[in-house]
């Protein structure tokens, strides 16, 4: 089994971790998404997810943006000063999850 880099961001900051993907009678490859899910981390996406995000970081974002009206590039950049705050512009990752993820939950 061919381990993978990860990326995870949470409310301490993002960071990248080696992750092996189930391999148990029945997981298939498209189940990576539920797999994230079950240990409560949202994927950026459904096929080959590449990056998830603590329930708690997007809480926490659910509040700032409606609380303090901190945009989701704002948190972003919180999050990168948190992770390196000498090099921010070193850490990447996608930041519109969060508007996707606070659009599920106003439902």
């Amino acid at each position: 089994m061919i381990a993978q880099n990860f990326t995870v961001v949470d409310t301490a900051g993002i960071f990248v971790h080696t992750v092996k993907w189930c391999q148990c009678s029945g997981a298939s490859q498209e189940d990576k998404h539920l797999q994230l899910l079950q240990e409560r981390l949202f994927p950026s996406t459904i096929v080959n997810p590449q990056t998830a995000f603590t329930f708690d970081v997007l809480d926490e974002f659910l509040v700032d943006s409606l609380e303090c009206k901190t945009s989701a590039a704002s948190f972003y950049h919180k999050l990168r000063r948190l992770t390196n705050n000498s090099f921010p512009d070193l850490i990447p990752v996608c930041v519109f999850i969060g508007i996707y993820f606070w659009s599920l939950k106003v439902l």
